[in-house]
């Protein structure tokens, strides 16, 4: 079978006339969501303005009575679940399975490089925003732009697929169709090829049809008939999905909007009852006897009527009676509140996340905390998808960009690693996933619940700082960062080009424990196919703890002239190692009775010492 233009025009026009017909479905719960009626979602270059009109049009309205007040639980019970699940960012975890060095090195990079790149492109805001459409209109989609390296979201009527594969798990092709895209937008190749034909165009519908049955993608402008077939290697489409509710079959489930749709209709007229009750009836009712002093025309109507009555024989009244009758029955009201709290309870969400106030009953912190997670709990499947697309997103940007490009911006700090260094290395990873809020938002907070790992021997106290994960600590002038970096740097020239050199501003004691760390990496994953280089950091053990003695014989020496020297009252030689930089660090005595070094040595050692003392820990 040929791939040309005419079978993608086919290939397109058959995804389109799936994925048409949710249109008007989608364009309903895009106007119950922002209440705002007539709004459109087909005109993005000059889009609807949300929220100058208001109310509902299946709700007549009367000329003598002003707008319905909105009561918009759509909306509310949305943005409060959004909200809820964007307190949950997830972080994926590279893990190596069965690697040598080099996989275990590759995956660690992975991992950074992932940390960077999501926060770079903002990952959690596109992933929270695209649960938001699909608590709107079913269904949320991600786009992994393998043009300009970019994670984004896609309208969901944009893309278009064949729901008989999303039912039997996997999608093989996708056309997203971008109607009034910006020509300034558009890739740098496309409008260098096509500017004459670009010229008297501001806005195109810029297509992209990704295959990976016959492993192609077309670039396609309607406006100017452009259409560029090239190669697509990947076995991943670059579209990641998010549903409110799994579908069962095909495409298509339930969202928040279909579910209250009909409680929000309801509220609606209830309202509208209660508004028009509340502006035509009048506020109080004057009754006037006839006959009594007080005329009809000395009070004012203007907040009531004024009703005059022919009292009986004998009866006693005032010269005026004001009457205040209900202007509607309190069960309107009732009742209103009642489709309030089931429009909460059937989306599962509690009073207390809704409106912010405490049930009745719930006076404890405890009691509070268990409302939480028995709140929380009504959300699983939501969460777990969300978290599950985090994973996705990692797997289809290793899979759709393209291989030689930098994952991240060349920058001093870091080391340049490309994407097929990954792509190769991906048999022997596996990607897991978890909340990145298991520790606390709190810095202080977070930093002692590190301390009490470190101390309970979970993670290494070296490490804490790169885990606190703060800024000012993550950047490239953090010591400890930088000594870590070192360290795995020296690791890595040993085991690859069989460098054994240890430079004397090495921390010794971070080396050999993190030789031995990895020593048991390697034996643990493939002690057969790893042995070689495991007796190369054998040797670089040895030379780091020879370099150690030595630096301790002659710190030993150096403290024992200085001692003789003070005993005889001559002048103290200056160490040979001692710098500037030493003096302005103002540097303390070793802990532990450890003996005075020579401070330019820098090692923050696992057992204490201070920053002052790099290597007075040995």
């Amino acid at each position: 079978m040929n791939f040309d233009k005419n079978y993608f025009m086919t290939a397109i026009s058959e995804l389109k006339g799936y994925t048409d017909k949710k249109l008007a479905k989608y364009r309903r719960n895009y106007r119950r969501y922002c209440y705002t009626p007539y709004a459109a979602l087909e005109n993005i270059k000059n889009p609807s303005e949300i929220g100058f009109f208001q109310g509902n049009p299946e709700v007549p309205s009367e000329e003598d009575t002003t707008t319905t007040p909105e009561i918009n639980v759509i909306k509310s019970t949305t943005d409060t679940l959004t909200s809820k699940i964007a307190q949950s960012k997830v972080r994926p975890f590279f893990n190596c399975v069965n690697g040598s060095f080099k996989d275990i090195l590759v995956v660690k990079q992975a991992q950074q490089y992932f940390d960077l790149f999501f926060d770079l492109v903002n990952t959690n805001k596109t992933v929270s925003e695209a649960f938001r459409a699909a608590c709107i209109f079913d269904t949320g989609i991600m786009y992994v732009d393998d043009e300009n390296i970019n994670i984004r979201g896609a309208l969901p009527w944009q893309v278009h697929f064949r729901p008989a594969e999303m039912t039997y798990g996997k999608l093989t092709r996708c056309y997203y169709e971008q109607n009034d895209y910006p020509v300034t937008l558009l890739p740098k190749k496309i409008l260098d090829e096509n500017k004459d034909a670009l010229a008297n165009y501001e806005f195109v519908t810029y297509g992209l049809y990704y295959d990976t049955y016959h492993h192609k993608k077309v670039v396609y402008i309607k406006e100017i008939a452009y259409c560029d077939i090239r190669e697509f290697n990947s076995d991943l489409l670059p579209f990641v999905f998010l549903h409110y509710n799994s579908p069962i079959l095909g495409d298509s489930s339930e969202s928040i909007v279909d579910m209250l749709n009909s409680i929000q209709l309801e509220i609606d007229n209830l309202m509208a009852k209660i508004s028009d009750a509340s502006q035509l009836n009048p506020a109080n009712t004057f009754f006037l006897p006839e006959g009594s002093s007080v005329k009809a025309s000395q009070i004012s109507n203007r907040i009531g009527n004024v009703i005059e009555y022919r009292p009986s024989p004998n009866m006693t009244t005032s010269p005026v009676t004001v009457a205040t009758p209900a202007f509607i029955n309190d069960q309107y009201m009732a009742t209103v509140e009642k489709l309030k709290q089931t429009a909460f309870e059937m989306v599962g969400i509690s009073q207390l996340s809704a409106m912010s106030t405490k049930p009745t009953g719930l006076d404890s912190g405890i009691a509070l905390q268990s409302m939480e997670n028995i709140e929380s709990d009504r959300f699983e499947t939501q969460l777990n998808q969300v978290i599950r697309a985090y994973v996705d997103l990692s797997k289809v940007c290793i899979a759709v960009f393209p291989q030689d490009e930098d994952i991240l911006p060349e920058n001093k700090t870091r080391r340049s690693v490309k994407w097929h260094d990954i792509i190769t290395e991906s048999k022997n990873m596996s990607i897991q996933y978890s909340g990145a809020d298991a520790l606390s938002k709190d810095p202080s907070e977070k930093l002692k619940q590190l301390q009490m790992l470190a101390q309970a021997g979970v993670i290494p106290t070296s490490r804490i700082a790169q885990f606190i994960e703060i800024p000012d600590l993550q950047s490239g002038y953090s010591l400890t960062n930088n000594a870590i970096n070192a360290v795995m740097t020296l690791i890595e020239q040993c085991i690859n080009n069989d460098v054994m050199e240890v430079p004397e501003f090495i921390p010794f004691q971070m080396l050999k424990e993190e030789i031995i760390n990895t020593q048991l990496s390697l034996y643990s994953a493939n002690p057969e196919r790893n042995i070689d280089d495991i007796e190369k950091l054998n040797e670089l053990y040895a030379l780091a703890e020879e370099k150690e003695q030595k630096w301790i014989d002659e710190t030993n020496d150096l403290n024992n002239a200085a001692n003789n020297a003070n005993n005889q009252n001559q002048d103290v030689p200056v160490p040979a190692a001692e710098n500037v930089l030493t003096q302005e660090a103002n540097m303390q005595a070793a802990p532990g009775g450890a003996p005075e070094v020579a401070q330019s040595d820098l090692d923050v050692a696992a057992n204490g010492a201070q920053p002052g003392n790099w290597n007075a820990g040995v």
